[in-house]
């Protein structure tokens, strides 16, 4: 399970890690990202309404009035559970799976989209931060200014993706790899040896 902010390298290390497993056995690769199911077709028809036109969610072109945003979260959540049931089935179909993001990076994508960072301590956010536990992530960082050149988002929204992840990565993240030191292969073998 790779997790980090947009650009920290986390599809790059996929594609490498499956390279290398290729070799050894099947390999499944899961990629996970937030808005799914009737959440990302919600906002695709709230980027076309004016009201709801802004940067809070670069993907879509949308930020959600405060007062519906605990409401959002719950939508989230819902949408969100089918793919992480989907995932946990594929995984039994191959000896190595390898995830380009996970849970820690939905709640982070929850609360960085929405501004709404009470989402973590919500009966939601606790119960997807427990799963999280569970995963084991690796955390790919780099510096904010690395990760602006890298990533197609507002160097605002990294920040904030980098604030969240910075704070929730120290309790739920196996260990870290700064993939700005180092290029792929290096990375690569860091996260290797983080797994064991």
């Amino acid at each position: 399970m790779l997790s980090g902010c947009d650009g920290s390298g986390k599809t790059t290390l996929v594609r490498v890690l499956a390279a290398y497993f290729s070799g050894r056995g099947s390999v499944g690769w899961f990629w996970l990202r937030g808005s799914h199911l009737f959440a990302s077709l919600l906002l695709r028809f709230f980027s076309r309404v004016g009201v709801f036109r802004g940067a809070c969610n670069p993907y879509y072109g949308v930020c959600l009035p405060e007062a519906l945003r605990g409401v959002w979260a719950l939508v989230e959540f819902w949408s969100v559970l089918p793919y992480l049931l989907l995932r946990r089935l594929l995984s039994a179909f191959f000896k190595f799976f390898v995830c380009d993001r996970g849970v820690l990076d939905f709640v982070v994508w929850v609360v960085a989209t929405l501004d709404y960072p009470r989402f973590i301590s919500s009966l939601c956010g606790r119960f997807l931060l427990r799963l999280a536990s569970r995963e084991g992530a690796v955390y790919l960082y780099a510096d904010r200014d690395v990760l602006v050149k890298r990533a197609d988002v507002p160097a605002s929204f990294v920040a904030r993706e980098c604030a969240v992840y910075g704070v929730l990565a120290k309790y739920f993240a196996r260990c870290r790899v700064n993939t700005g030191a180092v290029g792929p292969a290096g990375a690569a073998a860091r996260v290797l040896k983080c797994v064991g």
